[in-house]
């Protein structure tokens, strides 16, 4: 009950902090529908990335130790802690996994998710704004539960069935983010664009704090199959909700106010087109370079999301419950900072003290250089566990700025084809499959495989985070009114 009540003051806060001088003084306020939708928005993320990512603490749980003690001999730079661990067995909950699988099968099983959704969200945007984006992203999490509930199941069949189930989640789960985005465009008020996105998508970080912070608790007091069941049975409670208070667009609201109504008439014109200008939308240097940072955030996050636990615990030494907490604090913190950066992002351009274009391009600069160091700092720390869990957390807090620069390239570019932008940026999203895999390979056929882990992301980061500044744009397009220039005949 405490993290809704957090979420619930956090929604609150930024929602009152978005009203401006527009309401009239004097009068009593009508709820705001879009406050509504933004809200259960970040509800939905947060159940999402709590079926997505707590399978990476649970794992941990599920696994015998033995299957990772090729790395004790193997890794000259494993720490003393995290021998003692192994060797004398300790008191984390994994000592006694039910499953000998190796290295290589769990690196499987955790970036399975993220082949099937790889296939589904670079089309899911199309589908959501051909199908409805209301309803897409209902019958995505709603299937993603029912899923979920099925994990323990599998895994008692075989590792592989575990892993083909999560394929399936990742393909149901695909449309649900490129559905929020197309709902997005239709519900922001111009000046408020960046808050309601960093607020309804900060749900990532949300979700990551209870899978990554709680899921630990629930695996000490309850067992790891409650990990799964508990993230199904949200899904299922959400999905209601949404149907229930969630509409299309304004105008079709029936609880919307004339005022609110009124305040986003501006958006009457952002709607799905029947057609899409694939040749002139790759030919935007603007958004392969968002398609790029993607692959980019979404390597680190991998890293930092699915591989920290195991790296905290079988390479530093920390227990599995310390893990847990440093994973959270630092989720605690992007939280915040996601925020903060979404209020600051239109703050800066409602004042007119820096362009749109140059914001995206500030913030993005801050979080490449807290990213970019605290990968190095990860390494150069070797066995010191604080000092390694600060620069953990540090370089989560770095990835909370790319919700307010290069994910909202679509509504920046081409408020139109959002869906369908939103949802072909995650092709970028291979970085959150791929690291995972390359990461079991580098721990197996290298002596210090973690260190070179975090180095090759920090190297991935820095080289391809260059190409971003250097040709982000954030005005629209042309092409966002292709169906119109057909008409003319253009």
């Amino acid at each position: 009950m405490s993290t809704y009540s957090w979420a619930t003051t956090a929604i609150i806060a930024a929602a009152t902090a978005a009203r401006n001088s527009r309401q009239k003084s004097g009068k009593r306020e009508s709820p705001q529908t879009r406050y509504v939708l933004v809200s259960l928005g970040m509800v939905g993320v947060a159940v999402d990335y709590f079926v997505r990512y707590s399978i990476s603490v649970a794992i941990v749980a599920m696994v015998k130790t033995h299957s990772v003690a090729t790395n004790t001999t193997h890794d000259k730079g494993i720490c003393p802690a995290a021998v003692n661990i192994t060797v004398k067995g300790g008191v984390d909950p994994h000592a006694k996994g039910e499953y000998d699988w190796s290295e290589q099968m769990t690196g499987v099983i955790l970036g399975m998710f993220f082949w099937g959704y790889f296939i589904t969200k670079a089309a899911g945007g199309r589908i959501a704004e051909l199908m409805g984006a209301r309803r897409t992203m209902a019958a995505s999490l709603g299937a993603s539960g029912v899923l979920s509930l099925l994990c323990p199941t599998a895994a008692s069949i075989h590792p592989l069935a575990l892993a083909g189930l999560r394929l399936a989640m990742g393909l149901v789960q695909g449309p649900a983010f490129p559905a929020l985005y197309s709902l997005l465009s239709r519900w922001s008020p111009p000046d408020e664009l960046a808050t309601m996105v960093s607020v309804a998508f900060s749900g990532m970080l949300l979700g990551n704090m209870v899978a990554l912070g709680g899921s630990g608790f629930v695996v000490e007091w309850f067992g790891w199959r409650w990990v799964f069941w508990l993230g199904g049975l949200l899904a299922l409670a959400w999905t209601p909700l949404w149907l229930a208070f969630v509409r299309e667009s304004p105008e079709e609201h029936p609880w919307i106010t004339e005022e609110e109504k009124r305040l986003l008439a501006v958006n009457l014109d952002v709607k799905p087109r029947k057609h899409v200008p694939w040749s002139r939308v790759l030919r935007c240097w603007t958004f392969l370079a968002a398609i790029v940072s993607e692959f980019t955030g979404s390597w680190v996050s991998a890293l930092l999301i699915t591989e920290a636990p195991t790296f905290l615990t079988n390479q530093i030494g920390l227990s599995l419950r310390s893990s847990g907490y440093v994973c959270l604090v630092g989720t605690i913190v992007s939280y915040v900072l996601s925020i903060f950066y979404g209020k600051l992002s239109d703050l800066l351009i409602q004042r007119g003290c820096l362009t749109k274009v140059n914001v995206r391009r500030l913030l993005y600069a801050i979080g490449f250089v807290i990213i970019c160091s605290s990968m190095m700092g990860i390494v150069l720390a070797k066995c010191e566990k604080v000092t390694v869990a600060i620069f953990v957390i540090v370089a989560m807090a770095g990835t909370s700025v790319n919700m307010v620069t290069y994910q909202l390239a679509p509504m920046d570019l081409a408020p139109n084809y959002a869906g369908t932008l939103s949802g072909l940026i995650g092709i970028g999203n291979i970085g959150s499959f791929a690291a995972p895999l390359v990461t079991s390979k580098l721990l197996v056929d290298l002596e210090n495989g973690w260190s070179a882990t975090f180095l090759l992301g920090g190297a991935i980061y820095f080289l391809l985070g260059i190409l971003y500044i250097s040709v982000v744009r954030a005005d629209i397009e042309p092409w966002n009114y292709y169906d119109e220039m057909e008409q003319l005949g253009e």
